[in-house]
């Protein structure tokens, strides 16, 4: 990903490398006692190991981020993007409002951009891990805190 960052020049803020990650839900503000029920209801939900495939650029402006975007089509992601969403909304925490777009996000705070006619070497996770990460504000910029992991690829 570093690579590409560096290949793509300075659009925009680019993500620190130790930020670099592919969000399955974002949660938005939560309190401690809402932490612990999602953790502890975590437990119960299924997570199948899957494989994404990263390989196209695209400049979301409304959201002003340039990321690696791909469809997912692996039905252990797709399903445990749902689990995830379900849970949610059990829970009574934020839904994502747009359809699920497995993406990474590279750079921050671009404005304008085309996309070049070029495509990235493609890009394949296979993650061992799902984190529920803490997003810490600091004057150097967001950085992310595992706070929890669960092993994948159990169904």
């Amino acid at each position: 990903m570093f690579k590409l960052q560096k290949r793509l020049g300075a659009p925009g803020k680019p993500v620190a490398k130790t930020n670099l990650h592919m969000t399955l839900a974002f949660l938005g503000q939560t309190s401690h006692r809402q932490r612990q029920t999602l953790e502890a209801a975590l437990e119960g939900v299924a997570m199948p190991g899957f494989e994404q495939r990263l390989s196209t650029l695209v400049h979301w402006r409304g959201a002003g981020v340039l990321c690696l975007w791909g469809k997912a089509t692996d039905s252990g992601l797709t399903d445990l993007y749902q689990g995830c969403q379900s849970l949610c909304h059990t829970l009574g925490l934020h839904q994502n409002e747009h359809s699920f777009n497995p993406h990474i996000t590279l750079f921050r705070k671009v404005k304008q951009y085309q996309v070049p006619e070029w495509q990235p070497e493609p890009v394949i996770l296979r993650p061992d891990t799902l984190n529920l990460y803490l997003s810490n504000s600091t004057p150097v910029g967001v950085r992310y805190e595992v706070l929890q992991s669960w092993p994948l690829g159990r169904a």
